[in-house]
């Protein structure tokens, strides 16, 4: 009978470490909770974004906050005051690209950043051409058909950036590095608009040469790296010229300007 009395106790006791136990654990979980609340904010955000991303009905309304590249609708649900609508852009498109190229293997060659003028995204030139050519490589075909699909509910202009680097070419077709770069960034542009149903009118080819390196073309790495195609998705030009003031202007192309001297 004594030791069973003595095992009652016992229980009892650690009922009591148990509770205390228990309490600290909810205490800790709330206080991680509350320091959290921001970053669950800003995922939320994201995730809707990448929603938006794939729906249709797209449209640009400059604001106060810069102009943005993304839908609008929907906006403004969950608040996030510390990003501007230009970084939930770029964070979107980010996560979409990922996304879209995960299962693929090719998100090593592409990358997303940030400009003055737009959002950039840079598809490496081993992915796109063959050493000294202007063909598409088949391993291209599937990420610009992503990009494509991306990019064509969007009404910005589109401008294709071909870099090379600053080794000379050997084909005679093209004499120098310019008609290189040119020729690479016309065929992408071509592949856009016959096979992205992407308007010619939004879309603008320029060939940079090997001006305008990311790296010193120093060794076989550096000079890999600088063989690229930047896709920019660039912002109304009214939003460069200065700030905005709510109003929805029309994107005017090139080919507009010129009707209209």
């Amino acid at each position: 009978m004594a030791g069973g009395g003595h095992d009652s106790t016992g229980g009892l006791r650690w009922l009591l470490t148990y509770a205390d136990l228990i309490t600290l654990l909810l205490a800790f979980f709330i206080v991680m909770y509350a320091s959290s609340k921001s970053d669950l904010e800003r995922f939320h955000e994201v995730v809707a974004a990448i929603q938006r991303g794939f729906g249709v009905g797209v449209n640009i309304l400059p604001a106060g906050g810069g102009t943005g590249i993304l839908p609008e609708q929907g906006r403004g649900t969950i608040p996030l005051p510390e990003l501007s609508q230009r970084s939930k852009d770029f964070i979107a498109i980010s996560e979409i690209l990922a996304a879209r190229t995960a299962a693929q293997g090719t998100g090593r060659f592409v990358a997303v950043n940030m400009r003055r003028e737009g959002i950039a995204i840079t598809l490496s030139g081993a992915l796109l051409f063959p050493s000294g050519g202007t063909e598409l490589s088949p391993e291209s075909i599937e990420i610009l058909d992503e990009i494509a699909r991306f990019l064509a509910p969007l009404p910005n202009q589109i401008r294709v950036e071909a870099h090379t680097d600053d080794l000379p070419t050997n084909d005679p077709r093209y004499p120098t590095n310019w008609e290189l770069s040119v020729a690479r960034a016309v065929t992408v542009v071509r592949y856009l608009i016959e096979h992205g149903n992407i308007q010619p009118e939004r879309l603008i080819a320029v060939g940079r040469a090997e001006y305008d390196p990311l790296f010193p073309n120093d060794s076989r790495e550096h000079r890999a790296l600088n063989r690229r195609a930047d896709i920019v998705i660039l912002y109304p030009p009214e939003e460069e010229e200065g700030p905005s003031k709510g109003l929805d202007l029309p994107i005017r192309t090139p080919a507009a300007k010129s009707r209209n001297p």
